[in-house]
């Protein structure tokens, strides 16, 4: 490939002093049996690994697929705006009309339990592409229901398609910049656009629903256009799991080829009719002239391969220990977003007298405490970095968990604070502080764990399987807990009901202790995760 054309791709020529390896294909029973070792060939040391990648194409990537998460994070609180909307056209309850929020979430659970390890084997790219199409086409439903059960159902399929904005993105940053120093800041602009969503969508939702001309409709014909922009954008986005890139890079080298953006849709065109893409067999051509060395390839069988997208994702959350506590933990702080949207109109409409959209606008001190979160990023990059030199310059996943171990206390600081200034008998200021304060505490520690465990699953190549399965619990209690929220407001005072939070709230305190103090057992105890483990 000559170097104008990898200008053109965005991908920067490997290093003169470093040759290409070549390695045996990867195959579906390599990464069934032994997903560590099937992913040595595919590591960082390869000089086409994305890692090596101009970082000015790797962070205009992160930029765009967080752009993505922030529009399909919208939903869920541009729902809740209109809710009152969804009562009146169908006659149904509040707890009734919540199943379209809830739903949502749960969807956003259930699509990384295949969408993540299909992407772990097929790639990335046309995965985005697809589930945003399909995503664009059941919004249609939403938009025009008959009733609230399609109204709900087509909730929740569009929480299943979109959700691959939750869970990829993650997997995608992993492979980028791997287990890197530099690797918490792209997590970090993740993080922001996880919260930033959620936070601004009640404040547009809330202006839809107060525009007699619009009406509940326009959140989800706002959702078809811009994701149509989304999908013709990704279209040109190069493809970034490593196994993926560097058999192509690895097969195109020396070849006279249009860019790799070009080539990316002839390969879709081969797997549309059923075909191995057009790269597999030069690739397999370069192994056969190892002579001895080479590997003959074993081919995958579809079933197997099917098992193998359904399971992956749901074995990794009943049977890794660091799976099933950070996502316990997270379905929690990730429902304390909603919990807290539900709480809104109590505080600071019945209580603090303001407006509906004046109250909505309370929430963006979440984007203003996550985009705090950016600037204190770099503190923890350096802790990190301080970690790894004492640590003989190998990197610790629980040194993620060095800021955490302070700002963890922010959690029922933040609640407390909340819950007995909430009632009206002091400024309003003061209950937007303590939200405040709750949201820079929430985004580090989610910041802390995506990093730990991408840390902790990229050896074995199933980072974003890892996310995945640790997504399914956190979402899955978020929707259950959004039904809690109208219970608790409904029946509890404004006080105890987010005290209550706050005394639930220790518990985070001590799994984050426990974490760092214990994670290296927990990964030793891990097939998947003991590769990453400090001897």
């Amino acid at each position: 490939m000559s170097d104008s054309e990898e200008k053109k791709s965005g991908v920067i020529s490997p290093n003169d002093q470093i040759e290409p390896v070549m390695s045996k294909p990867l195959t579906l029973a390599d990464m069934a049996s032994n997903p560590i070792e099937a992913n040595v060939p595919f590591s960082v040391d390869n000089p086409y690994h994305p890692y090596h990648w101009d970082w000015k194409l790797k962070y205009g990537i992160v930029i765009a697929y967080c752009s993505l998460q922030v529009y399909v994070t919208l939903t869920s609180t541009t729902y809740v705006a209109v809710e009152y909307l969804v009562q009146d056209r169908f006659g149904a309850s509040a707890q009734v009309a919540t199943l379209g929020q809830s739903l949502f979430i749960i969807g956003t659970a259930v699509g990384p339990a295949f969408l993540g390890p299909l992407s772990d084997l097929g790639g990335r790219k046309w995965i985005y592409v697809f589930s945003i199409i399909f995503y664009i086409i059941f919004n249609f439903g939403c938009a025009w229901p008959l009733n609230m059960p399609m109204v709900a159902i087509f909730m929740f399929i569009i929480g299943v398609c979109g959700s691959t904005a939750l869970s990829n993105v993650a997997g995608t940053i992993g492979d980028l910049f791997c287990g890197s120093d530099e690797a918490s800041q792209p997590m970090a602009i993740f993080v922001f656009s996880a919260n930033a969503g959620p936070s601004v969508g009640g404040i547009v939702g809330e202006a839809i629903a107060e525009n007699s001309k619009l009406g509940y409709k326009w959140i989800f014909i706002i959702n078809i256009i811009i994701g149509a922009a989304f999908v013709i954008g990704l279209c040109f986005l190069p493809e970034t799991l490593p196994r993926i890139v560097i058999e192509e890079r690895t097969a195109m080298e020396g070849k006279e080829c249009p860019s790799v953006i070009w080539r990316e849709f002839g390969y879709l065109k081969d797997i549309i009719t059923w075909k191995s893409p057009s790269f597999k067999s030069l690739y397999e051509e370069k192994l056969s002239q190892e002579g001895d060395e080479a590997v003959i390839v074993e081919k995958v069988n579809t079933l197997n391969e099917i098992r193998f997208v359904a399971l992956q994702a749901l074995k990794m959350m009943v049977t890794e220990p660091i799976i099933i506590s950070l996502g316990l933990y997270n379905g929690f702080a990730y429902a304390i977003l909603f919990l807290y949207n539900d709480g809104i109109f109590d505080v600071f409409v019945y209580n603090n007298g303001l407006s509906y959209i004046a109250a909505e606008c309370t929430y963006l001190n979440f984007v203003v405490g996550v985009g705090f979160v950016l600037i204190l990023q770099p503190i923890q990059t350096w802790l990190f970095k301080r970690d790894r030199m004492k640590n003989g310059g190998i990197p610790r996943p629980e040194a993620r968990f060095l800021m955490s171990l302070v700002t963890v206390w922010g959690f029922p600081l933040g609640l407390f604070w909340f819950a007995f200034t909430s009632n009206g008998s002091v400024n309003y200021w003061s209950p937007i502080v303590a939200g405040f304060v709750l949201a820079i505490a929430d985004p580090l520690l989610w910041l802390a764990m995506l990093n730990y465990i991408i840390d902790s699953y990229s050896a074995a190549g199933l980072g974003n399987s890892a996310i995945a399965a640790f997504c399914i619990p956190s979402f899955a209690i978020a929707g259950a807990l959004s039904h809690a929220g109208v219970a608790m407001f409904d029946n509890m005072s404004t006080t105890w009901a987010m005290a209550t939070l706050g005394f639930i709230s220790i518990g985070i305190v001590a799994l984050v202790y426990i974490v760092y103090f214990f994670g290296p057992r927990l990964r030793a105890s891990s097939k998947l995760a003991r590769l990453s483990v400090v001897s």
